[in-house]
């Protein structure tokens, strides 16, 4: 099973960490249905064997197809463990990046992301034929942090091969300032990839979330505005095959040690999040919690039935059955956030019938 890439609705980047598989895990079947998930494959933590990483994905996303890429942002920490062994043999671009391809005939479920560093033209249309023999659908993924140096060769193999069963994502990773990186991807498909058969969708992806809270003093909203540039680019490009994509309301994994954070409850909204944080008076987590639900953004999410939502108001109501740690509260947004975009072109989805009960 392939992703349909005729019908692309939303292509979240999640990094196979705790934190995203949790709310990811807890979405309901209806929201997962409308999602195309991008996963970042790293080894998962403890775990001796790679594939344990595929494992935690399908208990997540169980008997749904999604697309699949190496997560180069992740560091090796103990090369004595087989799954971190093996991660870094998939990078290995020896006969086309044969690893790799052997390891995605192993997860049927998987569009593979086409690795090309290093390759010429006829190498990545050898890998492209190793997947189309497969019967997968795959992606080219153009990360503007690693701006692949052959990407004309990748362009000219895709246009050889001359199917329609592939994506292109363009991901720009996280970025402070969007303007710069707004230009950029506009130049880019205006450019280089131009000569791209008009059917071809495009994914576009970036991430604004915070890397950092300690500016909250109380109630803060940052606004993202990647549907904005969205409908900017149908327009600017004439290319109306163009897929929102964002990171799940994340972030790619960074070095070091970062230090816990202060308490702070996340909402996620249509077009930001919402966030409850206060220092000076020591704020709890049930704190944070019942400002939030006492704000008027509330009001967008009361009623959606959601775990996130739920989590938020056992929070506020009894904090060590609700959010207690700042993984629940990331957990609890990215589940807000994949459902509110699943379903952003259905207008007010708060009390829609979700069919199903999660269990918490």
């Amino acid at each position: 099973m392939a992703v349909d890439i005729s019908d692309l609705n939303y292509v979240p980047t999640l990094a196979v960490r705790s934190s995203e598989m949790n709310g990811l895990e807890r979405l309901p079947a209806a929201s997962k249905d409308r999602l195309q998930p991008n996963f970042l494959l790293a080894p998962w933590p403890n775990a001796a064997e790679l594939m344990r990483a595929i494992d935690r994905i399908s208990k997540a996303f169980p008997a749904r197809s999604f697309f699949l890429d190496i997560d180069r942002d992740y560091q090796i920490t103990n090369i004595d463990v087989l799954g971190q062994q093996q991660w870094l043999e998939l990078q290995d671009p020896a006969n086309c990046y044969a690893n790799w391809v052997g390891f995605i005939e192993t997860v049927p479920n998987a569009s593979p992301c086409l690795q090309i560093a290093g390759l010429s033209r006829v190498e990545i249309v050898n890998q492209i034929a190793a997947f189309q023999e497969m019967g997968r659908t795959f992606a080219l993924r153009i990360e503007l942090q690693r701006f692949p140096p052959n990407l004309g060769e990748a362009i000219a193999a895709v246009n050889e091969v001359g199917s329609a069963d592939y994506a292109i994502i363009v991901d720009a990773g996280w970025i402070s300032d969007t303007q710069p990186s707004r230009l950029r991807i506009a130049n880019l498909i205006a450019t280089q990839l131009s000569g791209v058969d008009a059917q071809i969708p495009f994914v576009v992806s970036y991430t604004t979330i915070p890397k950092g809270f300690a500016e909250v003093e109380g109630v803060d909203f940052v606004a993202f505005d990647n549907r904005e540039f969205l409908a900017e680019l149908v327009q600017l490009t004439n290319r109306q095959r163009i897929t929102y994509g964002d990171w799940g309301s994340t972030r790619p994994r960074e070095q070091g040690i970062a230090s816990r954070p202060k308490p702070r409850i996340d909402l996620a909204l249509r077009s930001g999040w919402l966030s409850a944080r206060n220092k000076p008076e020591d704020w709890d987590f049930d704190d944070a919690a019942e400002v939030i639900m006492s704000s008027q953004q509330w009001q967008q999410v009361n009623g959606l039935g959601v775990w996130g939502e739920f989590m938020i108001r056992q929070t506020a109501i009894s904090p060590s059955l609700g959010i207690n740690s700042p993984q629940k509260n990331i957990s609890a947004r990215v589940n807000l956030h994949l459902h509110i975009q699943a379903f952003y072109n259905d207008g007010d989805i708060r009390g829609i019938n979700l069919d199903e009960q999660w269990e918490d």
